[in-house]
Parts: C-alpha cells; structure tokens; sequence
C-alpha cells in the first residue's frame, strides 16, 4: 500500500538579481497570514537590496494587496487622488490608458524622470510598492537606481558639495511648466503650500548610510541656483550615478509586487511599450521620516 505523501509548502527564497541592488523572492503567499519572523525577513531584503520583487502574486484581491502593503508599514494617501482602486484609497492606479482633462494620454514618456517619490512632502514614503495588474508583453519596465551605492562611488570632493545642498521641492518645477501634465500644472498653480526643503543627500535611518536622494521634476531649484540651473544640474548628476552597475530594470509579470527603498533609491518608468497595450499598477506608499 502506498503511502500519501504530503505536498511540502514552497520555501522562501530570495535571490539576489546584481552585486548592488535587487532580489527576487519567490515561495510565499500574500494571501496567506505572513508571520512576524518572514516580515522581518522581507522588510530587511528590501533595505539590503533597495528594491524586491515578490513574485506569483496574480491572485490576490485588491484588499490582500493592501494588506501585503501594511505588512511593511503604516500606507499613506497617494497626493494625486484622481486615480485610485474603488473602495480602496489607499491604493492608486498607474494605467497608460488613463487621460487627462484635456483628453490626452495622463502619463507621457517625455515627462519620465528618475526620482524618489513625494518630495514636496514633508514626510516622504520610505517604500514605493506597485503591483502589476496587466503589463505589455514586452518593456514597461520600472527601473531603480542605488543611489547609496553610487553616492559611495564619488569622489570625495563631489560628495562633500552635494553633502551641503538643499532642494525646495513643490508639485512641479517651474522650470518644467511648459511639458507638465495641465492637471499636475493647474494644481501646483493654485496651490498656497510654500516649497518643502530637503537636503539633496539624505541620511537612512536604519542603516546611517548616505545617498542621492531628489525628485527632478519636483524640484523648484537647489537653494543658490534658479530653476534651469537646476534641472541641467540634476540632469548632470543622474547621468553620473545612473550606471548600469547601480540599476536594475525590473520586467513585470502579471502578479509582481515590486518594493523599492525610496531613502536610497531612484526610479523610472519605462514607455518603450506598445502603447496599444495594457500597462495597469497599483502603487502603495509606505509612510516615513523627515530627510535628514
């Protein structure tokens, strides 16, 4: 008589994709209770790798996706409120499809810049989360920059300019008014909220390391400089830092929940996909602390 064999659960892995940045996890469930020893273990690959990407995901419902979110820390409302899950505020909807006022496409290729997300507030996230709903079936990729690891790899003297910087960060630089989004514009137009200031290299606060830490787009100007010279300045230095050695381009499948550390990081979006073709996901934000 044989015996019936138990099917033994899948075992956690993470797997390291570069030397200086991301993972990949596989063997875990998100729609299953995620006990206190694997959260751990999750939230610490993401600082260690700056960005994660958790696999096999398709199945989850809007509200166990909310929940892997808060597996990570308290969710914060998105600032733009015009694209959000029904039912589910705190998740909003990233989707090629989406229009604006004007009745063109919401998010164009050449308004993508790397940054770190919501600089003009005064407590930023520390995770971005997205998860893909539909992707193309080819490109789309999000990319990430370790900007710790590239701020390490500076020379000394450039490390110390860039110590001393300080950015005023609001909804969109003027410099940048005339390919803004109109919403985005007509926003920050009639917006009372003076700039944000953030120092441009920040300081993590778990790990005390050091890195690049701006949102072009949303940064008015480095205090001493005017708008253009900033945006030529910021552009200079993320063609410095943004070295195929310090970047990952993560390819979505569908189900992917990809976590990056926005306190040592940068990203983009990409827009080399047919645009024809679907391209859907839900973003969280993790809330966290004043730049330092």
């Amino acid at each position: 008589m044989s015996a019936v064999m138990q099917e033994a659960a899948p075992k956690l892995t993470i797997t390291k994709v570069k030397e200086h940045i991301g993972a990949i996890v596989t063997g875990v469930d998100l729609a299953k209770p995620i006990d206190a020893a694997t959260r751990k273990q999750l939230y610490d690959a993401v600082v260690e790798n700056v960005v994660l990407a958790i696999r096999g995901q398709a199945h989850l419902t809007p509200a166990q996706v909310q929940a892997a979110g808060e597996l990570f820390g308290e969710l914060m409302e998105d600032q733009n409120r015009r694209y959000l899950v029904d039912g589910f505020p705190m998740i909003s909807v990233l989707d090629n499809f989406q229009k604006d006022s004007q009745g063109n496409q919401a998010k164009v290729g050449k308004n993508a810049t790397w940054h770190t997300d919501h600089t003009n507030q005064e407590r930023p996230p520390k995770f971005t989360m997205l998860y893909a709903v539909a992707v193309p079936d080819k490109g789309g990729a999000t990319s990430v920059c370790n900007s710790r690891a590239a701020f390490e790899g500076l020379a000394d003297d450039l490390k110390q300019k860039l110590v001393g910087m300080k950015t005023e960060n609001t909804l969109i630089s003027s410099a940048r008014f005339k390919i803004a989004n109109p919403d985005i514009l007509r926003d920050q137009l009639e917006s009372k909220n003076p700039p944000m200031v953030h120092p441009l290299v920040r300081t993590h606060p778990e790990s005390g390391t050091k890195a690049i830490w701006f949102h072009k787009s949303k940064t008015e100007r480095i205090i001493g400089m005017t708008p253009e010279e900033t945006q030529e300045f910021l552009q200079q230095l993320t063609d410095m830092i943004t070295q195929p050695q310090y970047c990952y381009a993560h390819q979505y499948q569908p189900g992917d929940l990809l976590i990056i550390d926005d306190r040592q990081s940068l990203h983009k979006a990409g827009h080399d996909f047919d645009q024809s073709q679907h391209r859907l996901l839900y973003r969280m934000l993790v809330r966290g602390e004043r730049p330092v």
